[in-house]
């Protein structure tokens, strides 16, 4: 009997559970299909601009090696990495005891040469005036003229030479042909300095110049004065502009590519030569075009000539329509919209995968909406230097 009564009530279980399915299956049936939440921002225009990028050597506008033209021992090395200079500054000193001794030598033979005009041309004098007497000959008064043209020559034959022994004793104080920053110091006291190898470099840093090299597909879209932004490491986030100032006519032939020079102004010194620069150049500027976040849009197998079409959902009257559109220029996440969306149409930019042409949809805010408030836009991407 007990064995019947355990049965019984198993039975009855499963019978509860059975209509409680039913019921609930009925309610679901009634509940009506599922509405898709999304994430809208309305279409809106503007100006777009596409960029080339490219990675640059920073180098100072003037960046001058200082050389020594006399092969001596350094004595002293006045300048150093990172001092501010004036031209004419001294910079270092060569040992001199060699070229001076070659300064007194000249001035002596000078000094010999001028005593021997001025004996000379006594002698010339004298005779000239006895030439009406007869007591001398024209042969003797031609052949004294010719001493005293020959002294005459060789006298500044040693002047010359006196002031190349002067400029190169000078030589050996060795200044800054230019004002502007030592940038490096390649030798020490007691080195040897040769005209081969530099004391010093001098760099401008007031002034400096990006030099980047551009592959030949992009030249032709290059030119003077297009908008650049600069950007290097030290200063991430803090782009500085300028323009480009020349681009190279002739190409390399192993590598193909062409110099293009920016100069940029440098208060802070901030950009220092040598430092890598990301180069945005802008090389096309398209104002007052419909545009939409290309995250929003999904490429279809639809084309028109040669080119995709995009799938982009909008909404109208609470639910989805699904549109084809064209693409034109791309900045960044921002994409032109040639043709399919209008200006200040509703776009869904989340969850658009999620519904199909007429579905039902519920619009869902980042924050609680106010009463009456509209959907809120989302933000326009930063341009990156997306080509």
């Amino acid at each position: 009997m007990k064995r019947y009564s355990i049965s019984f009530v198993l039975f009855a279980f499963f019978v509860v559970l059975a209509l409680c399915r039913c019921k609930g299956g009925s309610d679901d049936a009634d509940a009506g299909p599922e509405v898709a939440p999304v994430r809208v921002a309305t279409v809106e225009t503007g100006a777009l601009t596409r960029h080339l990028g490219f990675i640059g050597d920073i180098e100072g506008q003037t960046e001058i090696n200082v050389f020594s033209f006399v092969p001596d021992r350094l004595l002293a090395i006045d300048a150093k990495e990172g001092d501010r200079v004036k031209a004419g500054q001294t910079l270092a000193t060569v040992r001199a005891s060699s070229l001076g001794e070659g300064v007194k030598q000249v001035a002596a033979g000078l000094d010999a040469v001028r005593a021997q005009l001025t004996s000379l041309q006594d002698q010339q004098s004298r005779l000239k005036k006895l030439e009406g007497s007869g007591a001398v000959t024209s042969s003797q008064i031609l052949a004294v003229d010719a001493q005293v043209a020959a002294a005459q020559a060789q006298g500044r034959q040693f002047e010359a030479m006196l002031g190349q022994a002067r400029q190169r004793r000078g030589d050996a104080v060795i200044t800054a042909p230019v004002a502007g920053v030592i940038g490096k110091v390649f030798v020490e006291v007691g080195d040897i300095a040769a005209p081969q190898i530099p004391i010093c470099t001098i760099v401008d840093l007031d002034h400096v110049k990006i030099v980047v090299r551009v592959p030949e597909p992009d030249l032709p879209l290059l030119a003077v004065g297009q908008s650049v932004e600069v950007e290097i490491a030290a200063k991430p986030g803090e782009p500085v502009h300028g323009s480009v100032t020349r681009v190279g006519p002739v190409l390399d032939r192993l590598s193909r590519t062409a110099s293009l020079e920016i100069d940029m102004e440098n208060p802070d010194h901030a950009l220092k030569p040598g430092m890598l620069a990301r180069v945005r150049v802008e090389v096309e500027r398209r104002d007052g075009v419909v545009w939409a976040p290309k995250d929003a849009l999904t490429v279809t197998n639809e084309r028109e000539g040669d080119r995709s079409l995009y799938r982009a959902v909008v909404i109208e009257g609470g639910k989805a329509v699904e549109r084809l559109v064209l693409l034109g220029l791309e900045d960044g996440g921002r994409v032109e919209i040639i043709e399919g969306l209008k200006a200040g149409e509703t776009l869904v930019v989340s969850g658009q995968h999620l519904v199909v042409d007429g579905d039902p949809v519920r619009v869902i805010y980042d924050e609680q909406p106010q009463p009456g408030a509209q959907p809120v836009k989302a933000a326009a991407p930063a341009r990156d230097g997306g080509r």
